[in-house]
C-alpha cells in the first residue's frame, strides 16, 4: 500500500480519502487570491510537524522573504522549522536564464540536497509561458517521474483556468481546483478534487474558508453520511415535557427520531422546544442551537413561562449555543453540532430556526438532504431532535405542506397555527405525522401562560367563546 501524507487540512483529508499519495504529483488550480499558496504552505508545515522535510520553490517574482512575511502570520507557521526541515527556494532566475531544462535540474538538485519528501512548485503557469505545449508536457512528465523516484509529494500551483482535456491534467496523479464564486451579492469559496489516482474521493464542490489559522474545508454533509443504520434502534419514548402534548403523542416522541415544529411566528414553537429542553438531565443531556435569540434571552423567556433552564445549564446538563444568522457555512454548523452532541452523549437536541439554515445555503435545494444527514448523525448517537421552521400564517383546513421534503428531513411533524376567533388571538396544535406510532389526530387549542403551554382556551378570553 502506498503511504499517504496528510494534507494538513482535516476536511481536505476527507475529500482525498486520507491525503496525498507519496511519490505522486498534483496540480492545484485556482484564480489569484483563491488560497493556493496558503494551502501549499499549510501542507508543508503539517508535513514537517509529522517528521517530513519540505521544499517550497517559487517561480514568481515575489521574493521568499515577502512570502514568509505573510505566511508567518498564519497559525500553522513554525519558525523553528526554517531553514532545516522547511526551505524556500526561488527558481525564477534560473527559469528566466536557462528555461525548462535549467529549472528541471534545479528541482532535482534541491530535492536531493534537501532530502525533501514534499515539494511545492508555485507558479507553474510561468513555466508554461516560456515553452511550447510539447515542451511543457515533457516537463510535467519528467517532474512526475522525479517526484516518484524521490518518494516525494509534488504540488504544482497554477492560476490558469485549464479544462480537464489539457494534457497536464491527464498526466498528473491528482487535480484540485479552488474557486471564488458569487451568488447575487454573496461571495463564497469552493474546493473540488477533480482527480486523485488510487483513492476514493468525495466528488463535487465543497465549501472552504480562509482564516488566520489557515484553510478550513467543510465537506458536504450529505456526501459524508455513513449509510449504516444503527444496530439497536431505541424503542422507548422521549417526553416533550408538557403533559397534554405527550398525551397526544402516546407518551412522547420516539427516541432517536427527528421532529419538525412548523408554524407562523408567535405560534409557540420555541416554547415547546423549551419544554423539551427543561427535562435535560445528567441521564439525558440537552443541547440547543438558536439563531435569533441569545442564550440569556432564552433563559429569560423560559423563566417568564415557568421553566427554569438555568438549573440544568449550571449543572452541565444543558448547553445553549447561539449563532447569528449571517453568511454561515451550513456544513460547518452541522459538523459542530454533531461534535458537541457526541462529546457530551447528548439525548435532547433542539434546533430553533431551520429558515436560518436554509438561507445560509448557497443552493437551497440541498436543504432536505442536509437536514436528513444531520438527523441521521444525531440519531446514530442516540439523540432525539426537535427542529422549528417558520411559515406564513395559515388556515389549518387549507394547509398544504411539502410532504416530499418533510419525509426526507424528519420523522415527525407537529403543526402549530394561529387565528382570530371572538376578537381574540388563538393557538392550535395538530400532530400531522409520528414515526411508526399511533397518535391523537384531533386539533387542540392551547394557550401559553405562567406555567408554559396549557391545552384549552385562554381563560382570559374564554367568556367570549359563546360569541363564536
Amino acid at each position: 500500500m502506498i503511504e499517504k501524507f496528510s494534507t494538513g487540512i482535516d476536511g481536505l483529508d476527507q475529500l482525498t480519502d486520507g491525503g496525498f499519495l507519496r511519490g505522486s504529483a498534483y496540480i492545484v488550480q485556482g484564480p489569484p487570491g483563491a488560497g493556493k499558496t496558503i494551502m501549499a504552505n499549510q501542507f508543508c508545515y503539517a508535513h514537517v510537524r509529522d517528521g517530513g522535510r519540505a521544499l517550497y520553490m517559487t517561480l514568481l517574482a515575489e521574493s521568499s522573504s515577502r512570502m514568509l512575511a505573510y505566511v508567518s502570520q498564519m497559525g500553522f507557521f513554525e519558525g523553528s522549522a526554517l531553514p532545516d526541515a522547511m526551505q524556500y527556494v526561488s527558481g525564477y532566475g534560473v527559469l528566466e536564464r536557462e528555461g525548462l531544462p535549467g529549472l528541471l535540474k534545479l528541482v532535482q538538485h534541491e530535492l536531493k540536497r534537501h532530502c525533501a519528501t514534499a515539494m511545492v512548485l508555485d507558479g507553474t503557469f510561468v513555466a508554461q509561458s516560456v515553452a511550447s505545449e510539447q515542451e511543457f508536457r515533457a516537463f510535467i512528465h519528467t517532474l512526475q517521474g522525479v517526484a516518484g523516484m524521490a518518494g516525494a509529494v509534488l504540488m504544482m500551483l497554477t492560476h490558469q483556468n485549464r479544462d480537464a482535456s489539457c494534457p497536464e491534467h491527464t498526466m498528473v496523479d491528482g487535480w484540485i481546483e479552488l474557486s471564488d464564486e458569487t451568488a447575487g451579492f454573496r461571495a463564497y469559496r469552493t474546493i473540488q478534487v477533480r482527480k486523485h489516482r488510487g483513492a476514493s474521493i468525495l466528488p463535487g464542490k465543497h465549501r472552504f474558508r480562509i482564516t488566520q489559522e489557515g484553510i478550513a474545508v467543510f465537506p458536504r454533509v450529505e456526501s459524508t453520511l455513513d449509510a449504516t443504520a444503527p444496530s439497536n434502534a431505541p424503542s422507548h419514548r422521549i417526553a416533550i415535557g408538557q403533559r397534554d402534548i405527550d398525551g397526544l403523542l402516546q407518551g412522547g416522541l420516539p427516541a432517536g427520531s427527528a421532529t419538525l415544529l412548523v408554524g407562523p411566528t408567535g405560534s409557540g414553537k420555541t416554547t415547546i422546544g423549551m419544554h423539551f429542553l427543561s427535562l435535560s438531565s445528567a441521564q439525558e443531556p440537552g443541547l440547543m442551537l438558536g439563531f435569533y435569540e441569545t442564550p440569556a434571552r432564552i433563559r429569560m423567556k423560559a423563566q417568564s413561562v415557568g421553566m427554569d433552564l438555568g438549573a440544568p445549564i449550571e449543572a452541565g446538563a444543558l448547553e445553549i449555543q447561539w449563532l447569528p444568522p449571517a453568511e454561515n457555512i451550513v456544513d460547518e454548523i452541522v459538523r459542530d453540532i454533531v461534535a458537541r452532541a457526541r462529546a457530551r452523549s447528548v439525548k435532547r437536541v433542539f434546533i430553533d430556526g431551520l429558515v436560518a439554515i436554509r438561507d445560509s445555503l448557497v443552493i437551497s435545494s440541498r436543504m432536505p438532504y442536509v437536514i436528513n444527514a444531520l438527523s441521521m448523525q444525531l440519531g446514530a448517537i442516540g439523540a432525539t431532535v426537535v427542529y422549528t421552521s417558520e411559515i406564513p400564517e395559515l388556515q389549518i383546513e387549507q394547509t398544504q405542506l411539502p410532504s416530499d421534503e418533510l419525509s426526507a428531513m424528519v420523522d415527525n411533524v407537529l403543526l402549530l397555527n394561529t387565528g382570530r376567533r371572538a376578537h381574540a388571538f388563538r393557538r392550535y396544535l395538530s400532530v400531522i405525522k409520528l414515526r411508526d406510532s399511533d397518535f391523537d389526530p384531533r386539533t387542540q387549542e392551547f394557550h401559553i401562560g405562567g406555567s408554559g403551554i396549557a391545552f384549552g382556551p385562554d381563560p382570559r378570553v374564554a367568556p367570549a367563546a359563546a360569541a363564536d
